[in-house]
C-alpha cells in the first residue's frame, strides 16, 4: 500500500508498505479520505515532536475492509474514526473525557494514521466503540471532517455560547469559519469575524457572519465597542497569535468568556495585564481535541443537515500530490484540503 511517513521535520516520504494485518479485536480500514490538519503542519515544520516513522494523518473515514474478533463492524461498514486511544480506566476516562486521558494516544500522531491506503485500528479504540457507522447521506470527505468539527463543538460548549448572544470569531481559516456556523445553528444573534485575509472575510460573510473586521484597517476593539456598547459577550481565537490574544480580551466585556481554540508556536506567550481579567470578571479558557460525546454529536449535526462542511472543502488531490496540499495549506491559499489515498 502507499502510505506518508514522516521521519524528521521537513522529511517525509510516500512509501509501499506491506498492507497491515488485523490481530484478534482490530480492524483494518480502507481509507477514503483525509484532512490535512494544521497539526499535520507543525509536525512537518518540526513545531511538534512525533515519532520518527510514524504514518500521518488523524482526520479520515473510510470503510472496513477486514475484521478479526468479535466486534460490533462488519466488512463494508462505512465509518469515521474518533482517533484517540484511551486506557478507559484513569479519572478522565471515568468522567467521559477520553481526550485528557493520562496515557492518551492519538492516531497519525502517537501512532499510524489515516494518510495511507489502508490503517490498522488498535484493539482499544475499537473496543471503546470509537469508530463510528456513517449514514449513507454522510460523505467520506464529511466524514473525515468530523474530527476537526467535534473540536469545534468542545470550543462552543466551553464558550457556553447560548440563543441571542454575541460572539467574536478571530481567524476566518477553517476553524474559525466552522465555529461560525456552529454559532449559526446555536442563535447567536451578532457573530463578528476577525483576519487579515479579505478573501476569506468575504466567504465569512457569505456564511452567515453579521460583522467582518480586517484588524490591519480597522481598531478591532473600538469596532467591537461600536457594534455592541459593552463588549462582546463570547470570544475564540482560532489562530495562535499573542497579539490577537490580546485584542480579543479588550473586546471581551465584563463577566464576558474568551475561549483559546488554536495553539501556538514556542513564542506564542504574552504580557497579560491580570487586572484586566480580575476586574471585568472575565473568563479565560482553552479547549484542545475534542471527547467521544462531543465527536457523536458533530455525526449527529452533519447527518441531520443542520451542519453543512462541504464548502469548506476547497481542494482534494490522490495521496501522491500531498506535496500540493501541504504548500496551499501553509500558503494559506486553501481552507480544508482532503487527500484520497485510494483515488
Amino acid at each position: 500500500m502507499k502510505a506518508l511517513v514522516f521521519y524528521k521535520a521537513g522529511e517525509f516520504k510516500l512509501e509501499k508498505l506491506e498492507v497491515p494485518k488485523p490481530k484478534e479485536g482490530e480492524v483494518l480500514v480502507k481509507i477514503k479520505a483525509g484532512g490535512v490538519c494544521a497539526t499535520d503542519l507543525k509536525i512537518l515544520k518540526g513545531e511538534k515532536g512525533i515519532k520518527s516513522g510514524t504514518i500521518l494523518g488523524h482526520e479520515f473515514s473510510g470503510y472496513i475492509a477486514e475484521v478479526r474478533g468479535n466486534v460490533n463492524l462488519k466488512i463494508g461498514d462505512r465509518v469515521s474514526v474518533y482517533p484517540i486511544i484511551a486506557c478507559g480506566n484513569c479519572y478522565f476516562c471515568i468522567i467521559g473525557k477520553r481526550n485528557r486521558c493520562l496515557e492518551r494516544k492519538t492516531l497519525g500522531i502517537d501512532v499510524n494514521g489515516g494518510f495511507a491506503q489502508y490503517t490498522l485500528i488498535p484493539k482499544e479504540v475499537v473496543s471503546l466503540g470509537h469508530i463510528l457507522k456513517l449514514p449513507n447521506k454522510v460523505s467520506y470527505e464529511e466524514g473525515a471532517l468530523l474530527e476537526p468539527l467535534a473540536t469545534v463543538v468542545n470550543s462552543m460548549d466551553a464558550l457556553n455560547l447560548s440563543h441571542g448572544e454575541s460572539i467574536l470569531i478571530v481567524g476566518a481559516g477553517p476553524m474559525g469559519l466552522m465555529h461560525l456556523i456552529l454559532a449559526k445553528v446555536r442563535g447567536a444573534s451578532k457573530i463578528v469575524v476577525s483576519d487579515l485575509l479579505e478573501d476569506r472575510l468575504k466567504l465569512a460573510k457569505e456564511l452567515g457572519a453579521d460583522f467582518v473586521i480586517n484588524p490591519r484597517e480597522k481598531d478591532l476593539v473600538k469596532e467591537i465597542k461600536d457594534l455592541t456598547g459593552i463588549g462582546i459577550d463570547k470570544a475564540v481565537v482560532t489562530v495562535g497569535s499573542a497579539e490577537a490574544v490580546e485584542q480579543a480580551i479588550n473586546c471581551v466585556r465584563s463577566q464576558g468568556i474568551l475561549n483559546l481554540f488554536a495553539g501556538g508556536g514556542k513564542e506564542y506567550t504574552l504580557n497579560l495585564d491580570l487586572n484586566k481579567i480580575h476586574y471585568k470578571e472575565i473568563t479565560l479558557t482553552g479547549t484542545q481535541n475534542a471527547t467521544f460525546d462531543q465527536y457523536k454529536r458533530s455525526l449527529e449535526l452533519v447527518s441531520s443537515g443542520r451542519i453543512k462542511l462541504k464548502s469548506l472543502i476547497t481542494h482534494e488531490f490522490p495521496l501522491e500530490e500531498y506535496y500540493k496540499a501541504f504548500d496551499l495549506k501553509s500558503e494559506l491559499k486553501a481552507l480544508k484540503v482532503i487527500l484520497k489515498p485510494n483515488d
